[in-house]
């Protein structure tokens, strides 16, 4: 029923305006006619005598000035009717937020001196605090805020509360209605009181084409811990962008998850979820998983490359794996060519590592041979001396650069 209400104020107000944009229209044909007929019945245009005679510029100036006045007076109502429910909500929120505050702290927080009989008192002054949508929302947000910020039984004691007053109708309500905000705080609740019941729905909006929207309900799926190890995502069939990717990364490392089945997500028939697991991989630093990162390097999708390169160059370890990267160089990106070149520095066999440095710098764009030269200044600075004498001019220029930016 709450949904259906939501719907009818949601078209209601977008019906209004097409009907009224339909009069004006309908309005400004009528008003140049002498009558209008539909079947037995017409209708007469009582002005059209003294409209005949004008020119047609001066019946448009006519029309335009009767639009305007009728607009503006249905504006002045609008803006009467939007300030009145501002100051209502102003109303609401100056009465209850900073007292939901406190009292929710309070009954969260005190043990001893709060008895049982207090708070019973609270509970019935929050029932009738609650009446209102608005005041809901401000005890909710207020109630979330609080979770988010504890630990523990008090974080337990939050989840209770909410159950508690049944807001389930509300959320549910607000998850289906026609309002992006109102959806967006619907799962905000959710995946901070890890609420259930909800996902098949959070999947349908995580397939949306809104990027506001579907980022949020990837968050949402991710933190109600749907599936642990995330394959959810590999199995859904939804377009994952880099921003989404490092949402859902973000979203990972704050809950701690551990449980991921890693693997799996790495070897997917979606690109993006086998970029996300590498990602995860690297910055959990799964060195076990080395070998099967490496198998990514050289595929043909640029994110999933670039990824399992960079997670490569975190797990470098031996000599072989330095030799690998040397021997796959061209593949990277340059972005990725400059971690490799700064991984470099550290191989085992000097020699080697100073030739594929002096190969970076007489072959390379400029920014290798600056990231190059200035890995050389570690290892051995004759050889920058003899690039600064070379005949390359551009070689010249970076090598007296790299020496002045370490004087």
């Amino acid at each position: 029923m709450k949904t259906l209400t939501l719907y009818i104020k949601y078209w209601s107000i977008r019906i209004l305006f097409l009907i009224i944009f339909l009069m004006f229209a309908f309005g400004s044909y009528f008003y140049s006619v002498p009558h209008l007929t539909w079947g037995s019945l017409k209708m007469y245009n009582l002005y059209y005598a003294e409209i005949e005679s004008l020119p047609g510029w001066l019946y448009g100036a006519e029309y335009f000035i009767f639009t305007f006045i009728i607009t503006s007076i249905i504006l002045f109502v609008l803006i009467v009717f939007y300030k009145r429910n501002k100051r209502k909500r102003k109303k609401i929120r100056d009465r209850y937020e900073a007292y939901f505050a406190t009292a929710l702290v309070k009954y969260l927080y005190e043990e001893t001196e709060y008895n049982t009989e207090e708070k019973k008192q609270d509970a019935i002054l929050f029932k009738k605090a609650l009446k209102d949508d608005y005041a809901k929302r401000i005890f909710i947000s207020t109630l979330r805020k609080i979770r988010t910020q504890t630990i523990g039984e008090v974080r337990d004691k939050t989840l209770r509360i909410y159950d508690e007053y049944y807001f389930d109708y509300l959320i549910r309500a607000y998850l289906h209605a026609p309002y992006l905000r109102k959806k967006l705080f619907a799962l905000k609740v959710i995946s901070d009181f890890q609420l259930t019941g909800y996902e098949s729905y959070i999947i349908k909006l995580a397939k949306r084409n809104n990027n506001v929207l579907h980022s949020e309900a990837l968050v949402t799926l991710v933190k109600l811990n749907t599936s642990d190890n995330l394959l959810l995502l590999a199995e859904l069939k939804i377009k994952l962008t880099i921003w989404d990717i490092n949402i859902i990364v973000k979203t990972v490392l704050e809950q701690n998850k551990k449980d991921i089945d890693y693997l799996k997500l790495i070897n997917p028939e979606k690109p993006e979820v086998c970029a996300l697991g590498i990602m995860l991989a690297r910055l959990n630093q799964r060195k076990e998983l080395k070998m099967d990162i490496r198998k990514q390097i050289g595929n043909s999708n640029e994110l999933v490359n670039d990824e399992a390169f960079l997670a490569f160059v975190s797990f470098v370890e031996d000599q072989s794996d330095f030799d690998f990267l040397i021997n796959k160089f061209e593949q990277a990106s340059e972005n990725v060519q400059i971690s490799i070149i700064k991984v470099i520095a550290s191989h085992p066999d000097k020699s080697v590592s100073t030739d594929f440095l002096k190969s970076v710098v007489e072959n390379k764009s400029f920014i290798l041979k600056l990231e190059a030269l200035q890995v050389l200044m570690e290892l051995d600075l004759s050889i920058v001396a003899k690039f600064k004498r070379s005949e390359n001019k551009t070689i010249r220029q970076i090598c007296a650069q790299v020496l002045d930016l370490n004087l």
